[in-house]
């Protein structure tokens, strides 16, 4: 675990078969404070997709690239305001979309794909920007209830939204590995964004689908009822989400109770 202050946060990821297959997924997480003591933390799970080529590239690839983008961006935040979030709400898509030119290029045959799911949030003071492109998630979770901020880039959520399956049906729907969005797979995949307010006691959750697709929204947010301090959870939710079915990834942001 790292700490600045009063943001707590940690990250994890592990092969499906840990020590003997390799782990497509890729994560990133850091915080700190501006010359002007704003605090600012960015956080990334990106998913290689697999039966494609060089899914660990792909995802390595995403969670570099929007690191390097936002390097140079921090020193220049002096102060919060609307205007602030505006203009780091555009920096973030376009670094998303940086990334998906970065795999792009990684592929010289015109027959061979490359792709990642990318889910990122950006903590400036109390502000939250969400972004996400394919099905790895993003989760607030607040006074005992826990919300979804992103919405998944696959065909099951898709029909789940149109009403055309339920929510049962879609845990076990036969296309339920299939995106409609990633980077890399595309020239111009959608990103969604979002904006939100981060306040004492709430945490977040990014994850790929090796933990939501294992533990459910109920059984995630009875994990962080109980956590005290993200470094500690991190492994409880990682060993139960373990079935050997995907490569497991979350990063866990907390910010404490005054």
């Amino acid at each position: 675990m790292q700490s600045h202050q009063d943001l707590l946060f940690t990250a994890t990821t592990d092969a499906k078969f840990p020590g003997q297959s390799l782990n497509q997924d890729s994560v990133y997480a850091y915080a700190g404070h501006t010359e002007n003591n704003v605090l600012y933390g960015i956080f990334v799970v990106a998913d290689g997709v697999g039966g494609l080529k060089d899914g660990r590239i792909a995802s390595q690839t995403v969670v570099e690239t929007i690191k390097a983008h936002f390097e140079p961006l921090w020193p220049a935040v002096t102060a919060v305001s609307d205007q602030t979030v505006a203009r780091l709400r555009q920096q973030l898509k376009k670094a998303i979309y940086k990334a998906n030119d970065a795999i792009r290029a990684l592929v010289s045959d015109k027959d061979e794909r490359m792709a990642s799911t990318v889910t990122c949030a950006l903590v400036v003071d109390q502000a939250i920007i969400v972004a996400n492109a394919g099905d790895s998630r993003t989760y607030l979770y607040r006074q005992k209830q826990l919300e979804q901020l992103t919405q998944d880039h696959s065909l099951v959520a898709w029909l789940l939204r149109q009403e055309h399956i339920t929510a049962d049906e879609a845990l076990t729907h036969p296309y339920k590995n299939v995106l409609t969005h990633a980077l890399g797979a595309m020239e111009k995949p959608q990103v969604d964004l979002f904006t939100h307010r981060l306040f004492p006691g709430d945490w977040l959750l990014l994850c790929s689908d090796g933990i939501w697709g294992t533990l459910p929204d109920t059984k995630l947010a009875d994990y962080l009822q109980t956590a005290v301090a993200p470094e500690a959870i991190a492994p409880v939710i990682m060993q139960a989400a373990q079935d050997n079915s995907d490569d497991l990834s979350l990063v866990l942001v907390h910010l404490p109770l005054m």
